[in-house]
């Protein structure tokens, strides 16, 4: 019996914390920066699949309804920090990169190691305000265009083996929109991803399916100190994943045998064509208010505490070829002059 693939699992936990919503559409000012640390803990045990298992995880059947089927324990221990700094008032650059402990009962079947640790997918990307407001509306719209940049680790075997990241750089282009409501505000963001080869392992090759993403949410103002926030995000895959045939030669001599191999590779061991439905809510606390004597050292400070969850969904919004997961979260954030906060402990 060969380990099973999780690398759907990281893709998955990638994302989580890569990028920040808070702001959406809106831009830093000129020469302003907002940076912040994040702690996150993602675990997972189940996964949504189309494919019909036997009892014994043997792929029986191409188009079964989604159901759930456990899995060993994958978790994501991740310090993340992000950053963005305002080039001019209408222009963002963005910064975001984590270093990830990950741990995998897989893995820990067939070595003695947990699992692989280290700087994972660093990201780096544009924010340009297009208008601050969209046919009157009082809507701000910007465009975005972010990389993912997957040259910080090695990535390993996909057919036995865990990496910190899917291997392959990513490219993606958003539209964002924001609205001040009263105490709060909402956003939207619409964003295409096209996902290039992963050739790292040539001459096996795969593609993991270009993706349309929406996430829609907000933030209110309860109290001087406390705000609240929520989100709601979707993936949708385009459905044109790619494995060449080494690749299934591959997974054919590691014990996978199957006479739709590809589809199986592409759903079930790679989670290439996965869809995704998650939601999620914060607290964000305003330490300078809190405790008024950080007014002077951490002026403009806060944490935010939060958890966001994978949803089964319905219809074209349901969760599937994909984890089950869920990730708590702490984050500390702080202001800056410049991407890295070098002034931090400095008095403003």
């Amino acid at each position: 019996m060969r380990k099973r693939t999780v690398l759907f699992f990281v893709v998955i936990a990638a994302g989580i914390f890569m990028s920040n919503q808070v702001f959406a559409a809106w831009t830093q000012a000129k020469g302003s920066a907002y940076n912040q640390l994040t702690l996150s803990y993602y675990k997972t045990t189940e996964k949504f699949t189309t494919l019909e298992l036997d009892h014994e995880g043997t792929v029986v059947g191409l188009e079964a309804p989604i159901v759930t089927n456990d899995t060993e324990e994958f978790t994501s221990t991740k310090i993340n920090y992000y950053s963005e700094y305002g080039i001019t008032d209408a222009l963002t650059v963005i910064f975001s990169a984590p270093y990830d402990w990950q741990k995998s009962n897989d893995v820990m079947k067939y070595t003695d190691a947990d699992g692989p640790s280290g700087v994972g997918d660093i990201k780096v990307g544009l924010r340009h305000k297009l208008v601050d407001n969209l046919v009157g509306t009082g809507i701000l719209m910007s465009a975005q265009v972010d990389v993912k940049i997957p040259e910080a680790y090695e990535h390993g075997d996909p057919v036995t083996t865990l990496s910190l990241g899917d291997g392959q750089y990513d490219y993606e282009f958003a539209l964002k929109f924001g609205r001040g409501l009263g105490k709060g505000y909402g956003w939207i963001d619409t964003r295409y991803v096209y996902r290039d080869y992963n050739h790292q392992h040539d001459p096996s090759y795969f593609k993991p399916s270009d993706k349309f993403k929406v996430g829609i949410g907000g933030g209110y103002a309860v109290l001087s100190w406390l705000s609240v926030r929520a989100a709601i995000n979707w993936s949708k895959s385009i459905g044109n994943a790619v494995v060449n045939d080494d690749l299934i030669v591959d997974f054919y001599r590691a014990g996978k045998k199957s006479s739709d191999e590809d589809v199986v590779i592409i759903k079930e061991d790679l989670s290439l064509e996965g869809d995704s439905l998650s939601a999620g809510m914060d607290l964000a606390f305003d330490v300078s208010s809190l405790i008024p004597i950080f007014k002077e050292t951490f002026p403009s400070k806060s944490i935010v505490l939060s958890y966001t969850r994978d949803i089964p969904g319905f219809g074209d919004f349901s969760t599937k070829d994909s984890a089950l997961g869920e990730t708590w979260g702490f984050t500390f954030v702080f202001p800056g002059k410049g991407i890295f906060p070098i002034n931090l402990f400095a008095q403003n």
